[in-house]
């Protein structure tokens, strides 16, 4: 069996990060002043640290990782590199990164791109994560629950609640709000009387004492 040199495969890590991060900052107008670019960056760099071949290297460059993630604490994005962490290829864009839930053990494809308020994790008592194909976009409120699996090309629309397979080239999208009139609602019915019985009480004149 021939032994590869710890160095060799600081370099062959490496190598994989910077040409990961060269794809994703191809997805970004301006990936420098971006922070949903950087955040994938420390994701990347996560990854390579995890993946470093001896301790002495790696606890250090972990512990730098867990350092360069807490600003993720503002932007309230949850997202883990690392052996128990995510998966995500090449050419990745978060789109107006906050409100991020990317759980453990979730699978990304290359050029998939991420609205604000998304969740990709688990569903109830099941440990399954879904698996997202090449070319994904999820818009934002989307969620994506279980072990699912969504298929190459699709489209998922916001405020989608994903919890089956999605064969690849689709596009999901939410049931549409009904307009009903206010009558026809014994909730707006109350309230409405509630309110008009507020109005009426504070445009009675007060009796002189």
């Amino acid at each position: 069996m021939q032994h590869v040199s710890p160095h060799r495969i600081v370099n062959r890590r490496g190598k994989e990060m910077f040409e990961n991060l060269k794809r994703d900052s191809a997805q970004y107008e301006r990936w420098y002043v971006d922070p949903g670019f950087w955040i994938v960056a420390v994701y990347r760099f996560g990854v390579w640290a995890d993946a470093l071949p001896t301790p002495l290297l790696r606890i250090p460059a972990w512990m730098l990782y867990r350092i360069l993630r807490l600003p993720y604490i503002f932007f309230r994005v949850h997202l883990w590199a690392g052996t128990k962490g995510a998966r995500i290829g090449p050419g990745f864009h978060l789109i107006h990164p906050t409100n991020v839930m990317i759980g453990s053990g979730v699978e990304i494809g290359e050029n998939c791109l991420i609205f604000h308020d998304v969740t990709l994790g688990t569903a109830g008592q099941t440990l399954e994560t879904p698996k997202i194909g090449k070319a994904v976009d999820i818009y934002c409120g989307a969620r994506v629950l279980g072990g699912v699996t969504i298929g190459d090309g699709s489209m998922v629309g916001a405020n989608c609640v994903v919890t089956r397979d999605i064969p690849p080239a689709s596009v999901i999208l939410s049931a549409p709000g009904r307009v009903i009139p206010r009558t026809l609602s014994p909730v707006a019915r109350n309230a409405g009387r509630e309110s008009s019985s507020l109005i009426h009480e504070t445009n009675v004149p007060k009796s002189p004492e």
